[in-house]
């Protein structure tokens, strides 16, 4: 069967379900990003191509995170963490269809989104407070150290 005609009935399929979920529930336009994302992620259940999984995983979890913003007003915690789990659930759908080894780099930016996410959302009191006012710092130190070692080589 055509790829191209596949990924298309895909997408109108997702799009018309989530439109009507999303007549259903209220969600409005907060929702779009999220369902993108779905529509990506079926696209790559169907085709198994690496570039759908990506954008999918992204979109799906900063959509979820945007929702979830937009019912709760968590001071943007939500956006950071969903981001950061669709990274990482890029890996872990990754490992568990293909089993590749060379999916690991989303480990990074999703590690760093999600602890920054649990850091926003734990408040800003005490330590986590110090740490989550001063983690830009801390990237700049790894960077520097990184590029410095580098050097070095």
């Amino acid at each position: 069967m055509n790829q191209r005609r596949v990924v298309s009935g895909i997408v109108l399929i997702v799009l018309g379900i989530i439109f009507l979920v999303a007549q259903q529930t209220g969600i409005g336009g907060e929702g779009v990003v999220a369902s993108i994302g779905v529509a990506f992620l079926v696209a790559y259940a169907f085709t198994r191509n690496y570039g759908f999984l990506v954008p999918g995983g992204i979109m799906t979890g900063l959509g979820i995170g945007i929702i979830y913003e937009a019912r709760m007003d968590r001071g943007g915690a939500p956006v950071l963490l969903g981001l950061g789990l669709g990274f990482l659930s890029i890996t872990v759908i990754d490992l568990a269809v293909r089993r590749t080894q060379w999916g690991w780099w989303p480990l990074i930016p999703g590690g760093v989104l999600s602890l920054i996410g649990l850091l926003l959302a734990a408040g800003q009191a005490g330590i986590l407070g110090t740490i989550g006012r001063w983690w830009p710092a801390i990237l700049i130190l790894i960077g520097l150290a990184l590029l410095l070692r580098r050097r070095a080589e």
